[in-house]
């Protein structure tokens, strides 16, 4: 008699947009300054994930901007290498995505709906055509490209999916969420939009939340893009409020899709994080592109009754987005694309590995800085950028153009000398930069050896760009 295979979990990952690891009100305990979003919002169903789920405190986005982001997240591999470097680019074609990869390597059902940003210079995916996602059928929704016209559509679609796929194979559905990145009004306009509030329009008073402990830092920012000096205090806790409300729309929607995850009664993987995070008034910056905890810490739950740990908020894992891509194909059976810069966190999600099997996250930054979280440290190093998007660095030797290749940043690359480090744990507001300071040389050579090992001996450059 031929012995029937395990039916594998269905799997739901829904991306948000600019979403800030703090804005999460079940987070409270632990990000306990009044500063955070967590206390000036409600979020009741990211927090009956949260609850029902495993929560990593140190996530972090592989490349804190849109494009860039969504790429590692759907291929596992960092954006040099995706081809990524920057927005309105197609993934490299020698890379698979995980609808690609799940395709040939599993009878998984494939669907995708809403923003996808990795694919050109385009938002959202048609059903057929150019603009379609390789690897993944469409669910249509949406002709505009914010939060407040297509997430009630994104989330009706996936929640009708989900209620009504009643196949034999398992299903893997992506639901792309633009929330809370409506906040973009505020700085230059989205679709006509703009919010001006630099008075307190509704007597909130001491319900707006107060201003950061790092609105005022000790050092000079290398590359200050994002900062906005002439905002007053009215209108950064204004900008911050806004911002909140727009996550508690967003809060509604999963709200929906956690719904029909939960009437299935069946084992389905949920998981829930953010391509990159929001300034919110840290540092005086808004939106995304730097280094600082508030662009690169986002949310990463998982959510799957019976299987995944309860209630967990992890603090000692540092991971990042490059770990998605092996952890679903590990519940999904299959192997994890060869190059894959991440490790599979199922262990960790089901209580079968040491705490703290995790120590080292790395990112990229703007086609020409590192990001280093290792251990309670962050390292921020910086290259002369070439001006060409293409081929982002200045060869030391030739001083022209050239792609980064392994190994070869310390040797071969002009360094501008520029560095931020700061220590986490006793400053996490970032207030403090280390790297000026004599007692901490051979911290920065242990991180700059933590860079070429972990990274620059490791990436292979992607070498086929897709630009439509």
């Amino acid at each position: 008699m031929e012995q029937k295979m395990e039916k594998k979990p269905n799997i739901v990952i829904i991306l948000t947009d600019q979403q800030n690891i703090d804005s999460i009100a079940a987070y409270r305990y632990h990000f306990s300054h009044e500063a955070y979003g967590c206390h000036w919002l409600k979020t009741p169903n990211i927090d009956r994930m949260v609850a029902g789920g495993y929560s990593f405190m140190e996530s972090h986005s592989v490349n804190p901007v849109s494009c860039p982001a969504r790429s590692c997240l759907m291929t596992g591999r960092y954006s040099s290498e995706t081809g990524v470097t920057y927005n309105n680019i197609g993934i490299d074609a020698n890379v698979p995505n995980m609808g690609q990869w799940f395709g040939e390597h599993s009878d998984y059902d494939r669907v995708y709906c809403g923003k996808w940003h990795a694919g050109g210079k385009w938002n959202y995916p048609d059903v057929e055509g150019p603009r379609k996602i390789p690897g993944f059928e469409t669910l249509p929704a949406g002709l505009y490209g914010t939060g407040d016209y297509n997430d009630f559509q994104v989330s009706g679609a996936v929640r009708g999916y989900i209620q009504n796929h009643d196949s034999e194979k398992p299903f893997l559905v992506v639901a792309g969420l633009m929330n809370p990145h409506d906040i973009c009004y505020w700085t230059g306009g989205l679709y006509g939009k703009k919010n001006v509030a630099d008075q307190d329009l509704f007597q909130l008073g001491e319900n707006l939340p107060p201003l950061p402990p790092n609105y005022e830092v000790n050092f000079e920012d290398p590359e200050p893009r994002g900062q906005v000096k002439d905002r007053t205090e009215i209108e950064w806790r204004n900008y911050v409020h806004d911002y909140l409300r727009m996550v508690e729309k967003l809060d509604q929607d999963l709200g929906r899709m956690l719904e029909a995850v939960d009437g299935r009664k069946d084992e389905t993987l949920l998981v829930l994080t953010s391509d990159h995070g929001e300034g919110a008034g840290r540092h005086k910056r808004v939106q995304k592109w730097h280094p600082f905890e508030q662009s690169v810490k986002v949310p990463l739950v998982f959510y799957m009754p019976g299987k995944v740990l309860k209630g967990v908020q992890d603090t000692e894992n540092i991971v990042s987005g490059v770990n998605l891509m092996p952890t679903v194909c590990d519940y999904a059976g299959i192997p994890r694309p060869q190059q894959s810069r991440g490790e599979s966190l199922r262990n960790t999600l089901e209580g079968k590995a040491d705490q703290a099997a995790f120590e080292t996250a790395i990112m990229e930054f703007k086609h020409i800085a590192r990001i280093v979280r290792h251990r309670d440290f962050k390292y921020v190093k910086y290259y002369e950028y070439s001006g060409l998007q293409d081929e982002p660095f200045v060869s030391k030797k030739e001083g022209k153009a050239e792609k980064f290749t392994p190994g070869a940043g310390r040797d071969k690359y002009k360094d501008t000398g520029k560095r931020l480090l700061f220590d986490i744990k006793e400053d996490p507001w970032e207030i403090n930069d280390l790297s000026k300071d004599p007692e901490y040389v051979s911290k920065l050579e242990e991180m700059d050896d933590v860079l070429v090992e972990k990274f620059e001996n490791v990436i292979e450059p992607g070498t086929h760009f897709d630009r439509n």
